[in-house]
């Protein structure tokens, strides 16, 4: 990552760049004569060149002129020239090349983030020695930046976050993986319930043994039986030979139910009988086989609430949370979003074999405001999907397909921004107050079930 940082202020001839805003034609072909041998200069005459450039080149140093057109009078355009490209690319370094008479405004600039202030007229040898210290700066700052973001961000059996919430999750999950009883993990769907028992299998004694996953709410009920105990041949129509099921290809390891909120009555008879002998019976068959493997469950639902209202058994409940782990959604663990953020970036550039990119500081933003009802897997989503669709070296808020908020619920750039975001909210709200039910969440939104589950894939929302 390092060589990418170094790397991304040089072009192919391996020159450092450097972008001149100034609308001064002698100015611009005076200062590219000057230094062209040491940096590639990028010339820019307004506002909306010299931003397209930030972005485009991944301009780490910019001498700006204040007096832009279409006010080269005043100050007006150079300020905002400033403030957005610092917006679009927080690391960039930009020298306000001011005279006397603009100081006042020179020192606005630096209250605003502006680097330094170099007069008027230029001298190229004092230029090129204060050029040469800021690279310097920059190169040691984005090195600095890469180390501390890996020293801070906290990997934990594949699992990223630093937050108090997840220094809790992951202490849990040591003290667990110790024993060999069956263990529940909650979480709202997204939040990564299938990573933490991969964890707590790795961790455990019986990590040379298989981890299996079957997700018991995306498997129709008449099959789910099969394909956890297995079936003899002739159990049933297509049973054309005997197979061994998930519990079976589990022995010496773990079993991870997923979704086990959503387990028919008659199999949660048949899982609290496993879990009280040890045997399972395949489906047409008599003889009880043993089976020695773990079992974590996880759900996104309220059981204690589906026992009250008897959905699901209470023996089966209490057999299945003699330990429970409780993942935090994403809203609720700070920073972590940006250290998930930076390593989905990182992954999804080489497994998608796109260029490395990173965020505009109004991306980061946004990202730390959104409420993120899909949680992680949300996250995956829209970080995925910018990779594939912005353009130039930053991804911005409109890449993520997210705003930021100025003191109103919704801030979108455009109506269709703002309807989408709407959308997803009300889609994510009725979800959960339906609990997780699509075909009733489909009935009270007025529309089919394809087109729920087509909306829920645009807006990375997962109730299963």
């Amino acid at each position: 990552m390092r060589q990418q940082r170094a790397e991304s202020m040089k072009t192919t001839n391996s020159l450092p760049k450097l972008l001149v805003i100034d609308d001064d034609e002698q100015i611009l072909k005076q200062l590219q004569w000057a230094l062209s041998v040491e940096y590639a200069v990028f010339p820019a005459r307004e506002r909306v060149t010299a931003l397209e450039t930030v972005i485009k080149e991944d301009i780490p140093v910019a001498l700006l002129d204040l007096g832009l057109p279409p006010h080269p009078r005043e100050a007006v355009e150079g300020l905002r020239t400033l403030e957005e490209a610092i917006g679009r690319n927080p690391l960039i370094k930009v020298i306000i090349v001011s005279g006397n008479s603009e100081r006042q405004n020179a020192l606005r600039a630096l209250e605003k983030g502006a680097h330094d202030i170099f007069a008027k007229p230029v001298n190229i040898d004092e230029l090129k020695v204060v050029l040469q210290r800021v690279y310097r700066r920059v190169e040691m700052e984005r090195e600095s930046l890469d180390e501390h973001a890996l020293a801070n961000r906290v990997s934990f059996e594949n699992m990223i976050g630093s937050s108090p919430a997840m220094k809790t999750v992951y202490s849990n999950i040591t003290k667990v993986a110790e024993t060999d009883v069956p263990i529940l993990i909650l979480g709202e769907s997204g939040t990564g319930k299938e990573l933490v028992a991969n964890a707590i299998h790795n961790l455990s004694a019986r990590r040379s043994g298989p981890f299996g996953a079957i997700n018991c709410g995306a498997i129709p009920e008449t099959l789910l039986e099969s394909e956890l105990f297995g079936n003899e041949k002739g159990a049933f129509t297509g049973a054309t030979m005997h197979r061994r099921g998930k519990l079976e290809y589990a022995q010496s390891g773990t079993l991870f139910l997923d979704e086990i909120g959503d387990l028919a009555a008659e199999l949660q008879v048949k899982i609290l009988r496993f879990l009280q002998e040890k045997v399972i019976e395949r489906v047409g068959g008599r003889e009880p086989i043993p089976v020695d493997c773990r079992v974590i469950a996880a759900t996104h639902r309220d059981l204690e609430k589906a026992v009250k209202e008897n959905r699901f058994r209470e023996d089966l409940y209490f057999r299945l949370a003699v330990l429970k782990i409780i993942l935090p959604p994403l809203r609720e663990r700070g920073s972590d979003v940006v250290e998930l953020a930076m390593h989905l970036v990182d992954s999804f550039s080489r497994e998608l074999k796109r260029p490395q990119k990173k965020f505009s500081k109004p991306a980061l933003e946004a990202m730390q405001r959104h409420s993120w009802p899909g949680n992680v897997r949300e996250l995956q989503n829209r970080i995925k999907r910018a990779l594939v669709l912005a353009e130039g070296p930053f991804i911005g808020p409109n890449d993520l397909e997210l705003d930021v908020p100025q003191g109103s619920a919704i801030q979108s750039g455009t109506l269709r921004e703002a309807r989408e975001e709407l959308e997803r909210e009300i889609i994510a709200k009725r979800l959960q107050e339906n609990g997780g039910n699509v075909s009733k969440t489909a009935r009270v939104l007025g529309i089919s079930r394809p087109t729920l589950y087509e909306l829920m894939s645009r807006y990375g929302l997962d109730w299963r």
